[in-house]
């Protein structure tokens, strides 16, 4: 059957599901007339469409309601053909069924190298709300536990992630934020980017990754989108996507600014009939509504909105998450060889956490978010007119984006009078009091911009020995600031002191447009995609790319290998290369790091209160960090069978320069005053000297490693027609190890006080978790009915993290006064030591070790002719309780809820 077939015959050849289609023909010198009826073409061997008229060859029958309004049915032999003229009509066009293609793909399909596609029906598989929802699907993901109110990211290919001995699902730290961090994600080739997301509160003091402005209540928890952990998938609904592509393995050299992986998602504009949507699961729903206009025969659009509304417990409505989204795409194809796809999107979200009415204490979190984008992809063919240039066409991608973001936090405080600090640079002062009783605010007011260019040029060629060529040559540029008037709030935001000789590390009012610097990035590319058919039918593909990177002034050359050999129903296959991420404005621009030691605290009640504060100032921008670097090693091995395709995959991932915090050892001068006290008057100082004061600062470093190594199974198997059964599976198997690169150590203070030590220097914790998951779907369908019974089946076989596996004995120390002294290896477990020993119960597994659970999901789908599409969704549809070997909770392990999505074509 030829692929240009008109997909309303396609319908029919299915079994006949486009009822009230109108037909003329002539048979037997006589002309019929009708409409056909459900399941009225059967056996049709070949037909063939040109314009309003579909030509039938071969064994075939048709069954069609005459003029008379009785059923006929004639029969084509074999060696004849019969000529319909159809006529269109309204009623029939909105009859038409997606689902009721016969060669629909119901699950994620692996496609020549690492890329995984899932489109059509597979996007439907899990109830989506987001693009986070749809990825579930992947091999090594699984269905999480449903709940909007906290930011999805995703990681490919590790066992870093939540501990499956915490409550939460939002793990941090070096190991899960740097493969975050790492992921790139592409909407038709323009890069959306969350490197200008500078949504923080303490970033000059906490590390790359920690987690900002969350919240937890007894209504839920609340987590807004974070910096420096990828663009929150919450924000991209999934109403107008037509496929997605993700690549967990080497990408070409065309895309850039990723270590973890690339999502590329694409979205059509074409004509299509008002689709109203509506979704409900666990306090959650939405509402979509998309219209695709078919201007002229060239050109397209499609306009779509969409409105979520999620409740972490509709019992109380505290923790809630909003989302609106506008997209409008147009898309022209021109005679003169111009091609272009021109798309805007208006979003906001908000993120509420408000305070239970009986907790005093509680905190109160706003989230106001709103952004615009612009994309447009404009091509040209040179080859026209039957010309074969080099280089046949030059294309463009270009996106903007620009949005305004405004954090509150906000509770209160009622501590009684406290000095905090407040001077910008060295200096000894009069330290400030705050409000006996007060409400703490603070705020972070970003403005970030994106702007993101990529110019290629194309080409084909054949040479004599039939070795096909298909290279491109381009260049990208990303631009990244951020405009905002920064993080600023009362006096409370500072640490504030309960007694004299106290410190802390402070905070101040940090404006991004002024202290905040551009990003900017270039690269160039050049790629060679080639495809070599043997004598034998073996067929070699090799896709071999170079890119450079400058991210800003730091350069990376990065070979990009994917290769394949196909001998029949065998294919093997690999894939070498190195990636690189750039660092966020969050990392590089922290703000100033300030310490502040109160030297004395004089009050007479109702005269006077005097604080005599010390502020010692250290730079906290971090311009020197470097890209973050991987090398993605991948060998693997396809085989088609009758029944169907089994893909075996084999990797080794190494990331070096990652991002991580070092403590640094840092020495003052602190201040001696003298102070003087007279009567009633406040008190005056004198400075009379200094002494050494020893105190830790961190700093975001280009100091982490880790590997990720393991394999992957993906099956697909042919639909069992018998049955209308089809079948897919996929299984992860995955080893991590992270270690923070040598002479970043840890320090802490021993437990009991010790004159002789004030600090144990210690090697840093290591890391190593192993995660091993599997994942069937069983999907029944039956497009006659349009009809679709989905079981999706979750395997966790293994989950075991190992944590703060470190040495027990300290390398080092540090005297009172900053001495630091090392101690040899055959010394360090000298009992001299033994109040710097650390407990060996520090040491944490944690996990299924050796106990495996097991999880089962329903999907049920039914397409009605009138126009409606009902699904139902039951997570855990046995409600079953999964713990730990610790007895602890499964937090991985999803428990039972109910969803159903509603659509309806006009």
């Amino acid at each position: 059957m030829k692929v240009s077939l008109l997909v309303g015959a396609v319908f029919l050849t299915a079994g006949g599901f486009l009822s009230a289609q109108k037909v003329e023909f002539y048979h037997n010198g006589k002309l019929k007339k009708g409409e056909l009826v459900n399941g009225g073409l059967k056996e049709c061997k070949e037909l063939h469409k040109k314009d309003n008229s579909m030509v039938l060859k071969g064994k075939c029958q048709i069954t069609f309601l005459n003029t008379n309004n009785k059923e006929e049915t004639i029969i084509i032999k074999e060696g004849e053909e019969l000529q319909l003229q159809l006529s269109s009509s309204k009623s029939s066009e909105r009859e038409k069924s997606e689902i009721r293609i016969e060669g629909v793909q119901l699950t994620a399909r692996k496609k020549q190298f690492s890329e995984i596609a899932i489109q059509q029906e597979a996007l439907q598989n899990l109830q989506s709300f987001s693009l986070g929802d749809v990825l579930q699907q992947l091999p090594g993901q699984y269905v999480q536990q449903f709940d909007n109110t906290q930011f999805k990211n995703i990681v490919f290919r590790t066992a870093s992630g939540a501990s499956v001995t915490g409550s939460g699902n939002i793990p941090g730290g070096d190991d899960f934020g740097n493969r975050a961090f790492g992921v790139q994600l592409m909407v038709n080739d323009i890069a959306l980017s969350n490197n200008e997301n500078m949504q923080s509160y303490d970033s000059a003091n906490s590390g790359p990754f920690g987690i900002s402005f969350n919240t937890t209540t007894n209504g839920g928890n609340l987590t807004p989108s974070q910096p420096n952990y990828g663009v929150d998938l919450r924000e991209i609904p999934t109403e107008n996507i037509e496929s997605i592509e993700v690549i967990q393995g080497v990408p070409d050299a065309k895309y850039g600014d990723l270590t973890s992986g690339l999502i590329k998602v694409t979205t059509i504009a074409k004509a299509s009939p008002l689709r109203l949507d509506a979704s409900l699961r666990e306090g959650t729903y939405q509402i979509g509504l998309t219209k695709g206009f078919g201007l002229n025969k060239n050109n397209a659009l499609t306009i779509s909105a969409d409105y979520m509304n999620s409740l972490s417990d509709p019992r109380t409505s505290l923790v809630g998450y909003d989302r609106t989204n506008f997209n409008i795409l147009w898309s022209s194809k021109g005679k003169s060889g111009f091609t272009n796809k021109l798309s805007a999107s208006f979003s906001t979200n908000t993120s509420k956490g408000k305070k239970d009415p009986d907790d005093l204490n509680g905190m109160i979190i706003n989230v106001d978010n709103k952004s615009f984008s612009l994309g447009n992809n404009v091509s040209y063919n040179f080859g026209q007119n039957g010309s074969k240039p080099f280089f046949r066409t030059v294309s463009a991608d270009v996106g903007l984006s620009y949005a305004t973001q405004l954090t509150e936090r906000r509770y209160w405080l009622n501590q009684g009078a406290r000095p905090y600090g407040n001077a910008s640079g060295n200096s000894v002062y009069y330290a400030p009091y705050t409000l006996p009783s007060y409400e703490n605010q603070a705020f972070a007011d970003g403005k970030p911009l994106n702007i993101y260019t990529n110019l290629s040029i194309n080409g084909n060629k054949v040479t004599a020995s039939k070795w096909i060529h298909a290279y491109s040559l381009g260049f990208n540029f990303r631009y990244g600031d951020n405009f905002g008037k920064g993080r600023y709030g009362t006096a409370g935001q500072f640490a504030t002191f309960k007694a004299a000789g106290q410190s802390s590390e402070g905070m101040r009012d940090y404006n991004y447009r002024d202290n905040v610097f551009s990003s900017k990035q270039y690269a160039f590319y050049i790629q060679d995609n080639i495809t070599k058919a043997f004598a034998n039918k073996n067929i070699l593909r090799a896709n071999l790319g170079l890119r450079y990177d400058l991210q800003n002034s730091y350069s990376t050359y990065s070979p990009r290998i994917n290769t394949s050999y196909q001998m029949g129903n065998l294919s093997v296959r690999g894939g070498l290369g190195l990636t690189s991420k750039a660092p966020s404005l969050n990392q590089l621009y922290t703000a100033p790091r300030y310490l502040d030691f109160l030297l004395g605290d004089y009050r007479l009640p109702g005269y006077y209160s005097a604080a005599i504060m010390q502020t010692v100032v250290t730079p906290g921008d971090n311009a020197d960090l470097k890209p973050s670097r991987s090398w993605k090693t991948e060998i693997g091995v396809d085989y088609k069978f009758p029944f169907g395709t089994v893909n075996l995959t084999g990797y080794y991932n190494k990331l070096f320069d990652g991002f991580t915090t070092m403590t640094v050892l840092k020495t003052m001068d602190r201040a001696k005053v003298n102070v003087t006290i007279v009567g009633t008057e406040v008190p005056t100082y004198e400075i009379v000297g200094t002494e050494k004061f020893t105190y830790l600062q961190n700093r975001i470093v280009n100091g982490y490693s880790s590997v990720d190594k393991g394999l992957e199974l993906m099956a697909n198997f042919k639909k069992i027609e018998a049955l209308n059964l089809v079948i897919g599976f996929n299984a992860s198997y995955v080893e991590t190890s992270g270690l923070k690169d040598d002479g970043l150590f840890t320090f802490k203070a021993p437990e009991i006080t010790d004159k002789n030590f004030e600090y144990g220097i210690y090697n840093d914790t290591k890391s190593k978790s192993t995660m091993a998951r599997a994942s069937f779907s069983f999907d029944y369908h039956l497009a006659k009915a349009g009809l679709i019974i989905g079981l999706r089946t979750d395997h966790f076989l293994s989950d075991r993290k190992l944590t703060n596996a470190n040495d027990i004995y300290p390398v080092g120390y540090i005297k009172y006064g900053g001495t630091v002294e090392m101690i040899p290896d055959n010394d360090r477990t000298n009992p001299l030591y033994q109040n710097l020993f650390l407990k060996p119960s520090d040491e944490k597994l944690s996990g299924l070790y050796n106990k495996t659970l097991h999880n089962v999901h329903l999907r049920v789908t039914k397409d009605f002719l009138s126009g409606f599409r009902l699904s139902v969704y039951v997570s855990n549809v046995f409600n079953l309780k999964a713990y730990d070997e610790m007895g602890y909770v499964y937090s991985n392990f999803t428990s039972t809820s109910f969803g159903a999505n509603i659509s309806y074509k006009f």
